[in-house]
């Protein structure tokens, strides 16, 4: 047996293309939804991701601006800049690209974003949302996780899904996911002892904790759904959570370290922009 490898740049390509139609109609209103991007320092992984999200906005005819802070850049500056961005009409989205410098509070930056224009989903407001069961605005990567499995057919219900990683970014949310679709959840990490039996139990197996080839075939079940999120780079060579040549031929469905998850996060993050200016002019509309 050999898996079908989710094509998520095939996926992503119709999120696009059904993002335009929308983009449209906002526009035939006056609204063209913009995102205000904030990057702190020069890290060159960071500036990559920022370019694939301004990319993808101007692409689509929406409005993208980028501010790029120094490192050095205090807190108090930073909350500055997003409770100007917070008061602006014209911005429908924000985010701040991670990671942010040591000497920041990193979730008290991420709180300090109007939650509606949260389009990260990470949010306190949001989070809580989506542990409640209430609509909310999804981190990205798990609600591309989630719009991938409907995609190709595979309903969570019942299913035994294992999730290998707890970060605010994916794991801990992508398990709130699952759970509000009545799916049995486990969550693991790397300091779970004897990972593989757990993982052998897994119908869908979700892993992101950025340790390369760390689920090897022997640790997963025949027929299983795998998506790996993790990139590690080992000298110029990028490698994901999943043994992928091995793990290929016991899985049923399964996702490379490119062309998988990677580009429809980037989608997502433009459905969520495009939500929040939806949705702000239907405020505007009641106000």
């Amino acid at each position: 047996m050999s898996a079908t490898v989710i094509d998520g740049r095939k996926i992503a390509n119709e999120c696009y293309e059904g993002l335009v139609g929308r983009i449209a109609k906002l526009k035939e209103k006056g609204v063209i939804p913009r995102v205000a991007i904030i990057e702190v320092g020069d890290d060159e992984m960071s500036r990559r991701y920022v370019s694939l999200k301004e990319n993808a906005a101007m692409r689509l005819g929406m409005e993208c601006v980028t501010y790029r802070i120094v490192s050095s850049c205090t807190q108090e500056r930073m909350l500055e800049l997003i409770s100007g961005l917070n008061a602006d009409p014209s911005v429908h989205g924000m985010l701040t690209q991670m990671p942010l410098p040591d000497h920041m509070d990193t979730q008290a930056v991420l709180d300090a974003i109007d939650p509606e224009k949260d389009i990260d989903g990470l949010h306190f407001t949001n989070a809580g949302k989506l542990l409640n069961g209430e609509p909310a605005i999804i981190a990205c990567t798990p609600r591309a996780i989630i719009h991938m499995l409907d995609r190709i057919g595979v309903d969570v219900e019942s299913r035994h899904t294992v999730v290998v990683g707890k970060s605010i970014l994916v794991g801990r949310p992508i398990a709130m996911c699952f759970l509000n679709r009545n799916a049995t959840v486990s969550v693991c990490h790397t300091q779970t002892p004897d990972l593989g039996r757990i993982t052998r139990s897994a119908d869908i197996l979700i892993v992101d904790v950025g340790s390369a080839q760390l689920i090897k075939a022997d640790m997963v079940k025949d027929g299983a759904v795998v998506i790996d999120v993790g990139q590690t780079n080992i000298d110029g060579k990028l490698y994901g959570d999943v043994d992928f040549d091995e793990v290929e031929k016991k899985a049923s469905y399964i996702t490379k370290v490119t062309g998988g998850v990677g580009p429809m996060t980037v989608a997502m993050l433009m459905t969520n922009l495009v939500d929040c200016a939806e949705n702000a002019l239907a405020r505007s509309h009641h106000e």
